[in-house]
């Protein structure tokens, strides 16, 4: 309590300014010969104070009390990349933040193993093709986390979200079936539907994604099979369906007998987030997630939760496209789960792309977009003088890739005049904010003749 106080006598004082980094917890403790743990529980208290914020991988900083104010602690930690003027700026991929210390943790966690796990069972297992018990005991921990109570028995283990979506979209649709979706749609659906063989038939949006009147007024004008649909944060957009309007949209499913294939995979970024679609209609719906997102991107761990009547079904297209998930990335995410490490790293996540999704609102100030306060994305809307596709060139010769409207559209006779812009591809707050301040200088100039984008 004394370390504490003394750190918030320091702030108020103005001798501690905004965004300055205070010292490591080991270092400290060596100056006040005591306990880093002790040091910790300083840090600890004074962040739930309100007076300093601690982001993993970084260190913990003083937060800046000015409203509206944004702490640039994480733009000062990479200015030597402000050199590499050669270097382009990636904000064209859908990426959770991915730090040192998860490289640190993975490192740990992979010691472990090999200490105290059983790593021959990780190497010569071939059944149950499900998955492991204790991997899939894992997941229904972590899918109660996300408001879903999944049966054991249910539950499927994939090499990510995408495999998920194979397997859902196999089991609960056949060759030349409808599927409803969003009109705006993430573009795996599309490259989906022309391996299957299927139709997509995009409906209207607002800001909370799918209009459930309108998904009934086509269910009603044509043979609807299923609706695939990313009720949280949907890609690009990040239309964010509130309970009223999911409750809604599992009435019309119901109603029309549709099968419903759920893609959560950003869910776990919304504080307090929202039960799924899936929890209210679970012998109707195909549930997926996984910890791409939201965790490490190389961590290909997803889950697939199926309706009970289907799961041998959806097994046997599991045997079929991989046989098994391959076990030892289950077994890091099992022990990440149980032991609270993914709960830290998705908060963490969250906690970073708000202040990602600040700094894109203060830089894009005066511009039309769309954006969920603690999304991946932003859907930036062009005026009229640029093109998407000019802007797409302008932005990659200035130094930042961003991605176009294209492989998001069901109908590519429909031009709109948008890019979306990922917040999460860099590591660093500062090389974002510099993508932003490019981004924001070229639409709001006039565009270069054509001959210079070539």
């Amino acid at each position: 309590m004394a370390i504490s106080k003394a750190i918030m006598d320091q702030i108020s004082l103005g001798v501690l300014l905004p965004g300055s980094k205070l010292p490591p917890h080991r270092e400290l403790a060596d100056q006040l010969a005591v306990s880093v743990q002790t040091v910790s529980n300083a840090y600890a208290h004074a962040e739930k104070q309100g007076a300093v914020e601690a982001w993993v991988g970084s260190g913990t900083f003083v937060r800046s009390f000015a409203q509206g104010k944004e702490s640039e602690f994480l733009l000062t930690q990479d200015v030597k990349n402000e050199q590499s003027v050669s270097d382009v700026i990636d904000m064209s991929i859908a990426h959770p933040v991915y730090t040192n210390q998860i490289t640190q943790l993975f490192n740990e966690t992979l010691m472990d193993i090999a200490k105290h796990g059983d790593t021959a069972h990780l190497l010569n297992s071939a059944r149950p093709v499900a998955g492991l018990r204790r991997h899939i005991d894992a997941a229904v921990h972590y899918l109660a986390q996300q408001k879903l109570n999944a049966e054991a028995e249910c539950v499927l283990l994939t090499n990510g979200a995408c495999h998920g979506l194979v397997l859902a979209l196999g089991t609960a649709i056949s060759s030349g079936d409808t599927v409803a979706c969003e009109r705006l749609v993430d573009h795996g659906l599309i490259a989906r539907s022309k391996i299957f063989n299927f139709k997509l038939c995009g409906i209207d949006m607002d800001e909370q994604g799918i209009i459930p009147e309108a998904l009934d007024r086509i269910c009603k004008q044509r043979e609807i099979k299923a609706l695939a649909c990313t009720p949280s944060m949907s890609n690009p957009t990040s239309a964010h369906m509130g309970m009223e309007r999911r409750m809604a949209i599992a009435e019309v499913v119901q109603r029309h007998n549709l099968m419903l294939i759920e893609d959560d995979v950003y869910g776990a970024l919304e504080p307090n987030r929202l039960p799924p679609i899936s929890s209210l209609i679970p012998e109707q719906s195909f549930y997926v997630t996984s910890l791409t997102k939201t965790v490490a991107p190389g961590l290909r761990v997803g889950y697939l939760v199926v309706p009970r009547h289907l799961k041998q079904h959806a097994v046997g297209r599991l045997a079929a496209t991989s046989w098994m998930a391959t076990p030892l990335p289950f077994e890091i995410a099992s022990h990440w789960i149980i032991n609270g490490s993914v709960e830290r790293i998705e908060a963490f996540q969250r906690q970073e792309f708000a202040a990602r999704q600040r700094l894109a609102a203060n830089c894009l100030s005066g511009m039309h977009f769309e954006a969920h306060p603690y999304g991946q994305h932003v859907w930036l809307t062009l005026p009229s003088e640029w093109q998407a596709d000019n802007l797409l060139v302008a932005a990659r010769q200035a130094g930042v890739q961003l991605t176009g409207f294209q492989p998001f559209t069901l109908d590519n006779d429909i031009r709109r005049n948008h890019v979306r812009i990922s917040l999460g591809g860099e590591a660093s707050r500062y090389r974002i904010k510099r993508g932003l301040q490019i981004v924001s200088d070229l639409v709001k100039s006039e565009p270069p003749p054509p001959h210079f984008l070539l």
